[in-house]
């Protein structure tokens, strides 16, 4: 397994002015990413660079996962489904044949900082209108491992070995198409190795500081993209870091805002329902983990 491309990522805004730094989600690399488009990092000590928030908008043809570091995310959708994030708490959003909803990120209780991640993962023809569903999960149910070389992984889909316990499954279960999807610490000078199934894509974004990759250093806020060979990653801290993996889907993308579909007739159609307001086919079911 080789490191195939090194991309940073660029600072920008979304939703109602939200500051954030976009590590990935350009749709010319897609193909490059797939089934993975796009990976935003969000949030900042100061709560006029987020607490505008991303008011009321529609998804379809996605899932949408939001990683919740710090603070609170409040959020909502038009079938009255509602909750919020805290601190280390995660949303899996199969948007399906399609959700309207908003997210606010909030301050928790004194600390005014809020961080996090969104990331979206497509799905295939097959899965584009299937019937939206939420998952949820408390920063309790996702479980926290710990490897003989002393690296501590958030396991949130996916299964990992954990010495004196065995193989470990993450919560997210059940998946369109399956993702693995951990949160890895590495302390100073100590390894994590992974072994990634051949055909599949895997991306590495480091967000606490430089890491050595396949012994190469990478700054820190960088996306490491792997070639599909298959085989044993490696990562080297001191740095915190993202791990995503998942089969491509390989098929045609057309991609207009927060709706990705195969044709652009589908697109079209899309935006038809939303000024029709028959956008919404189904509830979202909710399942709390």
């Amino acid at each position: 397994m080789e490191i195939e491309l090194l991309l940073k990522g660029l600072w920008t805004r979304d939703g109602a002015g939200v500051r954030l730094y976009r590590v990935f989600g350009d749709p010319t690399l897609a193909e490059l990413t797939d089934p993975f488009l796009l990976l935003d990092h969000f949030g900042s000590r100061y709560p006029h660079e987020y607490l505008a928030g991303f008011p009321w908008h529609p998804h379809r043809g996605i899932q949408t996962i939001t990683y919740l570091l710090k603070g609170e995310v409040h959020h909502e959708d038009s079938e009255g489904n509602r909750g919020v994030l805290g601190p280390g708490d995660l949303q899996w959003m199969n948007a399906g044949s399609g959700i309207f909803h908003s997210e606010m990120p909030r301050p928790y209780r004194q600390d005014p900082e809020v961080s996090g991640f969104q990331l979206w993962v497509n799905l295939p023809r097959a899965k584009k209108m299937s019937d939206p569903f939420y998952k949820n999960l408390k920063s309790g149910s996702m479980p926290k491992l710990r490897t003989d070389e002393g690296a501590t992984v958030r396991l949130i889909s996916g299964r990992l070995r954990e010495p004196g316990t065995g193989v470990v499954e993450g919560p997210v279960k059940e998946l369109p198409i399956p993702v693995i999807y951990m949160d890895v610490e590495l302390p100073a000078g100590v390894e994590f190795a992974f072994e990634v199934e051949e055909g599949w894509r895997t991306l590495v974004y480091n967000f606490g500081g430089p890491a050595v990759v396949q012994k190469k250093r990478i700054e820190d806020k960088s996306l490491v993209i792997m070639s599909t060979d298959g085989g044993v990653l490696t990562v080297r801290g001191p740095t915190r870091f993202l791990l995503l993996s998942g089969r491509p889907i390989g098929e045609p993308i057309a991609w207009r805002g927060p709706i990705v579909m195969n044709t652009w007739e589908e697109i079209r159609q899309a935006f038809l329902e939303l000024e029709r307001g028959t956008f919404i086919k189904k509830r979202a079911s909710v399942e709390d983990i």
